[in-house]
């Protein structure tokens, strides 16, 4: 058993007190528990009248400190029963308590005598210890005399009774730990199921990872899954208090580790405060295959780590293993999800040469006003999308109509103004979010109801949808027409805050305005940050040059 679980289980055998105490008191045979090296673990009980008197004497109780321990440490080296005489002439057994096929504590009983006591002997206690003779002779006469076989039942008893306990007390703890181990790794696999990016999934796993053993530093490693056992390992995350402590593992390591799906120790090099400190590395495993390495090392008082430590931290790599195996299929997915959306939007921007990246700066610019509105990352996830596909509704509007240069007839401007009912209508067998759908169905809406398609108003008007109104808005007064040229930033800021309350929510305002002004510049100019399509031309979402009412002229 551990140093630390030993501890604790003689915590709980101290629960044996009372059984003893009741147990001696009704068969008159005193009882206690030693630790191995005969120290007292539990109080003694039922002690006769002689012993006690004898203990009451400095000298007395370190002559039968000294008998206890003597007969503890032979009870534990022989490993069975001991029968023993103490200095005072009385019978003591001492039995072992096993857990676990060990002995680690010590049941002593007796305190009885098997004949009586010689006067000359009682007499000689009184002179050594300084007891009057004649009050030690007095209790001396009425200790109990005993048969060696009544000794040998009632303390036999006593012992399996005793041991009995021990052992429940024994299991509970272990099924404690497994409850506790159980309830750990169910509260480990929710943290790394908490989040579907990498390197999220990582850092978290490993922070608690940490806290869980106390290591001081530790890293995960991601197998590449297509050239097994030959890619170059990639470092995902890493953690440490100590910026000296080397604790990625060797290439050879690894490649042991992938090799024979079992964790690995080894020195995890020099730290501040000692030349070297154990590390082990232990492997992230997926449907019995190894797809990453969790090494930690730098445990307190640079103990290696056991192999009971070690089975549990490989239980957790499982759960880690399989949490970063949803986050790389999510995030494999994602890309090829964002591919074909990218494809459907290029396809609309080839029609409209004139719209060139507006959808994905919007979408760009949107993403950032929901962090700053302090929505969750799958929000962000919604409305980024939504602002990919938010004119979608365009594909199906005529093309003379799309690039007319000039003022539109009543009849054409009721065309333009049901694309985004269009749009939420093309995406909805594609089972996009309903959030997604929902926010280009109502991107055109006015926070006072005066909008299309549903004329919605305030809190009825989905959020997304508010974002995407003001990102949208922007990012029109900010682009060029061949008519004007683009308004400047600080315009369009001025025209959000005075139309704050009226055509957009002003609480998404008061967000998008919070924006960095570099970070909106770098998308605006770069035409969506590097992921733009690059179809030079005009953007026609803002139709008259000099409209006062900014969202008066967007098609």
């Amino acid at each position: 058993m551990k140093k630390g679980n030993l501890i604790q289980f003689y915590e709980e055998l101290k629960y044996l007190q009372r059984l003893l105490k009741s147990m001696g008191r009704a068969l008159g045979l005193s009882a206690l528990v030693a630790y191995p090296d005969g120290r007292l673990l539990t109080e003694i009980t039922s002690l006769h009248s002689f012993c006690a008197l004898i203990n009451t004497n400095p000298e007395g109780r370190i002559r039968c400190a000294a008998s206890r321990a003597s007969l503890v440490r032979a009870c534990i080296t022989a490993e069975k029963v001991v029968a023993h005489v103490c200095h005072a002439g009385l019978e003591y057994l001492a039995m072992p308590l096993n857990v676990a096929g060990k002995p680690v504590a010590v049941l002593v009983s007796g305190s009885i005598a098997l004949q009586p006591l010689a006067q000359d002997r009682v007499a000689q206690m009184a002179r050594e210890t300084g007891i009057a003779e004649k009050e030690l002779l007095a209790v001396a006469k009425k200790m109990p005399i005993w048969s060696d076989e009544r000794l040998s039942a009632i303390a036999g008893m006593m012992g399996t009774v005793a041991e009995t306990v021990a052992h429940f007390l024994y299991t509970r703890q272990e099924l404690q730990k497994k409850v506790n181990e159980l309830t750990a790794l169910f509260e480990f696999s929710k943290t790394v199921s908490n989040s579907l990016q990498v390197a999220e999934v990582s850092r978290q796993g490993l922070e608690e990872v940490l806290r869980l053993t106390g290591a001081a530093s530790g890293s995960v490693i991601m197998l590449d899954k297509a050239e097994p056992r030959t890619a170059t390992p990639e470092v995902v995350a890493t953690l440490g208090a100590d910026k000296g402590l080397r604790i990625i593992p060797s290439v050879e390591i690894i490649a042991n580790v992938e090799r024979e799906d079992v964790a690995k120790h080894f020195d995890g090099g020099k730290s501040a405060s000692e030349e070297k400190q154990p590390a082990v590395a232990v492997p992230l495993t997926v449907g019995g295959k190894v797809t990453g390495v969790l090494t930690l090392a730098g445990k307190p008082g640079g103990q290696r780590f056991s192999e009971e430590e070690t089975v549990f931290l490989t239980t957790l790599g499982t759960a880690l293993g399989l949490a970063l195996e949803n986050a790389r299929l999510y995030s494999l997915q994602r890309e090829y999800y964002l591919s074909t959306i990218k494809a459907i939007v290029a396809t609309l921007e080839a029609k409209d040469i004139y719209t060139g990246s507006h959808s994905l700066r919007v979408a760009k610019l949107a993403r950032l006003c929901a962090c700053l509105l302090r929505l969750g990352t799958e929000e962000q996830e919604q409305v980024y999308i939504a602002g990919l596909l938010h004119d979608i509704g365009k594909i199906g509007i005529r093309e003379n109509v799309l690039l007319k240069p000039g003022t539109l007839t009543t009849e054409e401007t009721k065309e333009i103004q049901r694309h985004p009912e269009v749009g939420a209508r093309i995406l909805e067998p594609a089972q996009l979010p309903s959030e997604v759908i929902a926010a280009v169905r109502h991107h055109h809406e006015d926070y006072n109801g005066g909008g299309y398609p549903a004329g919605f108003q305030k809190e009825q008007i989905p959020l997304l949808a508010r974002i995407l109104r003001v990102a949208d808005a922007y990012d029109a007064m900010t682009s060029a027409r061949p008519y004007r040229s683009a308004y400047t930033p600080e315009w369009a800021r001025k025209e959000l805050k005075r139309c704050a309350g009226s055509q957009f929510d002003h609480r998404v305002v008061g967000a998008f305005l919070r924006i960095p002004k570099n970070e909106v510049e770098n998308i605006v100019k770069g035409g969506g940050g590097g992921e733009s399509f690059n179809f030079p031309g005009r953007n026609t979402l803002f139709l008259q040059a000099n409209a006062v009412r900014v969202v008066d002229g967007f098609r």
